[in-house]
């Protein structure tokens, strides 16, 4: 029974150890699998990180131009203001002429009225 006992242990642990190997090539085919997985992930990682940097480069540059226009934006003000000045300058000198030209017209009137001329 001694004989038995040993060889059926033997059995078990044969049977064990190829489990074992079993296990292991599966542990090891999933980790293939994993390696794929994490491959694929840096490369989509790469890929973000790219379009990152690329957003980031495109946001400078849209950043500078709306910084241009806002230059231009108050150089514009800036004219508009200036021009503003010299419509107000030239009105006032239409408003001395108006009174100029009222003057001239009372000072007719009168000569018209002095000289018994009616206007026609």
């Amino acid at each position: 029974m001694l004989m038995e006992d040993a060889e059926r242990k033997m059995n078990q642990l044969y049977n064990d150890v190829n489990a074992i190997y079993g296990m292991l090539g599966d542990i090891q085919k999933q980790q293939g699998a994993h390696t794929t997985q994490i491959e694929s992930l840096q490369t989509s990682v790469t890929t973000i990180s790219a379009t990152q940097m690329r957003h980031g480069n495109r946001l400078n540059e849209l950043d500078s131009a709306v910084a241009g226009v806002s230059d231009q934006i108050k150089e514009m003000r800036v004219t508009q203001l200036r021009h503003e000045n010299r419509f107000t300058e030239i009105d006032q000198r239409f408003d001395g002429m108006d009174q100029r030209f009222d003057g001239m017209d009372q000072k007719l009137e009168l000569i018209m009225k002095a000289l018994n001329i009616g206007a026609n």
